[in-house]
């Protein structure tokens, strides 16, 4: 009978190790995931950007048509892209949770200001203009610190 009852205790040892959950994801493999989660939502802002930079420029040669344009056709879209790139982002830390967040706030921004440059692109009115490129500059910062935190795991 004890080699029976070793069998039986065996096999309830064995079923008890095939049903333990595994350990959870520590902080750090869940952060690197965020971040490799979160790397195409930057990737798509830094395309918007571009576009706004390149609508700066134009606007800076008096070119109000290809400032408009670059707004329109290229600065839009990424940002849509992005938007959308960000909120279906899966993460699961609450580090990655705040980055996503960040980044969706920038986002939101950027749309939020891109309808007031075009107006003052396509109306030619300095201080519209100027504030306008005032406040990309002050998005433009946040990003940039934002992406550093991100890549730096901070």
């Amino acid at each position: 009978m004890t080699g029976r009852r070793h069998i039986v205790i065996g096999g309830i040892l064995a079923l008890a190790c095939a049903c333990a959950k595994p350990a959870p994801p520590d902080e750090t493999t869940l952060r690197a995931e965020d971040r490799a989660a979160l790397e195409p939502v930057v990737a798509l802002d830094v395309r918007a950007s571009q576009a706004m930079r390149e609508a700066d420029s134009a606007t800076g040669k008096g070119e109000a048509d290809a400032a408009a344009d670059a707004l329109a056709a290229r600065a839009r879209p990424a940002v849509d892209e992005a938007l959308r790139a960000a909120e279906n982002a899966t993460v699961n830390s609450g580090w990655g949770r705040a980055k996503r967040g960040e980044l969706l706030a920038i986002l939101r921004d950027r749309k939020a200001e891109i309808p007031k440059y075009e107006d003052a692109v396509r109306g030619g009115d300095p201080e519209k203009m100027l504030a306008s490129i005032e406040a990309q500059a002050a998005i433009e910062r946040r990003a940039l610190a934002t992406v550093a935190a991100l890549k730096a795991g901070r």
